[in-house]
């Protein structure tokens, strides 16, 4: 799988396009057909948009999608992705799957994904007590230390309060999702990786 060196998004600097380039990274070079469930205004298909691409972004949030002649932005859900099965090279959910039903999602996910195609989730959940207390303590010195100097933006979108723990999610992902990666980042964000065989 080749690696890209990507630069940050223009609009800004958030803990979730902090690890875009990281996201990013996770995509195969040869992957020609992406599709962004919950792209929001678009920030996350710009910085992936490379020459040879064909990006696509969902988002149920009609006042949030922008216009684009280079990327093709649609309304809907990501329980019912519109798209025919093995439709897409990469399929990325980027703090959305607090939103939805989480095994729906991924099981709509998964259908449209061709195979060796790979899923890329960024998601958040909520802190369960004092046994993440001591990661909780990291993502506080890590939002420190990088939103210092830094641009912040947030995006016009709806947002919602996660409703699993860490450990509850992580637990969901690993059954709806055999042989997922699942890794915990600083800044309140988990990266999880999956691959079609």
């Amino acid at each position: 799988m080749a690696t890209r060196i990507v630069q940050p998004p223009s609009e800004g600097w958030n803990h979730t396009t902090h690890y875009f380039p990281l996201i990013a990274a996770q995509i195969p070079s040869e992957s020609r057909r992406i599709l962004d469930v919950g792209c929001g205004e678009g920030s996350l298909c710009r910085f992936l948009l490379t020459p040879g691409r064909s990006l696509t972004g969902l988002d149920h949030d009609a006042r949030v999608l922008p216009a684009s002649d280079e990327i093709s932005y649609r309304l809907g859900s990501g329980q019912a992705l519109a798209w025919p099965d093995q439709s897409f090279d990469a399929v990325t959910i980027v703090m959305t799957l607090h939103h939805l039903d989480l095994e729906v999602a991924l099981a709509e996910a998964c259908r449209v994904l061709a195979p060796g195609g790979v899923l890329v989730i960024l998601g958040m959940s909520r802190s369960s007590g004092w046994r993440d207390l001591p990661l909780e303590m990291r993502d506080v010195l890590s939002h420190r230390h990088h939103s210092r100097g830094k641009v912040v933006w947030e995006p016009d979108t709806v947002k919602a309060e996660a409703v699993l723990t860490w450990s509850q999610e992580k637990k969901r992902l690993q059954a709806a999702l055999p042989g997922v990666t699942y890794r915990r980042l600083p800044m309140w964000r988990y990266l999880a990786t999956w691959r079609r065989d």
